[in-house]
């Protein structure tokens, strides 16, 4: 139960609690938003706006069980039955919220691997302003790919019958359950990408060229970011291991040619396709059924207003999420002595981990490239790594300010990318 006070009336003594704790809650939800009902409020209408698919759907449910899922920092959750699953906003905005939109947008386009839009809630202020209060999605009964979690039990899973091929990589299919996985998601990222990318009627929706002007903003906050993340380096005071230490501070010695090196890549952008993008994209945003990769949660990344949560962008900037994702995934063996039942030393650790990710990254990247009409080109190529060092940038000011132990992650990955662009590869690569 979700208690917010005690309360007393005389003798009796009880709880204040939210009611989406209590399943008439749910049950009265789904009622209004099959009926398409609105209710008047003090500055305008709250109306439930259930989609064609979704009255139908919603109607069957009106007395299913509801489930209480985990409570977000910005969201709560419930399912009922296994047929939805209402979402409801902690945190208010003005404006057309992004979730509800791709949302409406992807179900209307036919796009199967996302859940289907089955209705939303919003208050309509009498200056007609929008505010999305709730989103009620068709359920998917699977298990999400956090990367400290199922995917480690995915590995363990297909390392543990072999261990002795694993730890000795004697055998190609070692590793090879991973790649299915992260090929499924490219595919499926790469067919998101390629309804993103369809010319439309919609102006929310059309695709753009970007432009210098463009490009000039690009580099302005990937430069930005980098300058953040050394801000955070430099007054980052305890380090878990020497080689983060002596990484960040080669890091920050390369100061100037990564600053030059990120202009020269943000000039690949001209010419190249701007859509409506997830904005948030990593593991933790896919769900996997029977080997098959589904995308969720389109609200866009979480710190970023409304309006920059809509705004059109490079599809890569999801490769790179999922990419920088992959990464965050193998460096969980780094603090493990061994892989599933198994021990392993560092070196045998360490090789694991640099199979991992090459071999994780190359599967993703490849069923990605075929699934999406975006060519393999050397722009593309070059917008890549910029929003990879951009991606490495902000997580390591994120880990410096909220997961300080973490922080050699993202360093060790911006080190990586820096080497890369001056040519001068930093050692201990792999973990």
């Amino acid at each position: 139960m979700l208690a917010v006070a005690r309360v007393r009336r005389g003798r009796r003594v009880g709880l204040l609690t939210d009611a989406f704790a209590l399943p008439s809650f749910g049950h009265r939800f789904v009622a209004c938003l099959a009926s398409g009902k609105e209710l008047a409020s003090n500055d305008g209408v709250v109306r439930f706006q259930p989609t064609e698919t979704g009255r139908s759907r919603l109607d069957a449910i009106l007395k299913a069980e509801v489930n209480l899922l985990a409570v977000e920092a910005s969201n709560s959750l419930l399912t009922l039955g296994d047929v939805a699953m209402v979402k409801i906003y902690r945190r208010v905005s003005a404006g057309e919220h992004p979730e509800a939109e791709m949302e409406r947008y992807l179900t209307k386009e036919g796009f199967t691997h996302a859940p289907l839009l089955l209705g939303d809630v919003i208050r309509v202020a009498s200056d007609g302003t929008p505010f999305t209060l709730a989103i009620a999605l068709g359920f998917v009964r699977t298990k999400v790919m956090h990367g400290r979690g199922s995917w480690i039990t995915s590995i363990e899973r297909s390392t543990c019958s072999r261990p002795q091929q694993v730890l000795t990589f004697q055998n190609p299919i070692c590793l090879s359950d991973c790649e299915a996985i992260v090929a499924a998601i490219g595919t499926r990222l790469g067919e998101l990408h390629a309804i993103l990318s369809h010319q439309t009627s919609d102006p929310a929706f059309a695709p753009e060229v970007a432009d210098a002007s463009a490009a000039a903003d690009w580099a302005r906050k990937a430069v930005e970011r980098v300058q953040t993340a050394f801000e955070a380096i430099s007054a980052q005071r305890v380090w878990e291991r020497d080689q983060d230490r002596d990484r960040a501070q080669t890091l920050l010695s390369q100061s100037d040619s990564i600053f030059e090196a990120i202009r020269d890549l943000a000039g690949s952008a001209v010419g190249t396709l701007m859509t409506r993008i997830h904005g948030d994209f990593h593991l933790g945003q896919v769900l996997v059924k029977d080997g098959d990769a589904y995308i969720i949660d389109f609200e866009g990344e979480p710190n970023a207003s409304i309006v920059e949560r809509r705004t059109k962008a490079s599809p890569l900037r999801d490769v790179a999420g999922l990419l920088r994702s992959i990464d965050y995934a193998g460096a969980t063996f780094v603090e493990r002595e061994g892989i599933g039942a198994v021990p392993v030393d560092a070196a045998q650790r360490d090789h694991l981990l640099t199979q991992f990710r090459a071999r994780a990254a190359a599967a993703f990247l490849r069923a990605y490239w075929q699934a999406t009409p975006s060519r393999n080109s050397a722009a593309a190529r070059n917008l890549l790594d910029l929003f990879l060092i951009e991606k490495a940038a902000y997580e390591i000011a994120y880990e410096a300010a909220h997961r300080p132990t973490w922080i050699g992650v993202p360093v060790a990955g911006l080190a990586r990318m820096a080497g890369r662009m001056t040519g001068k590869e930093t050692r201990g690569q792999n973990d």
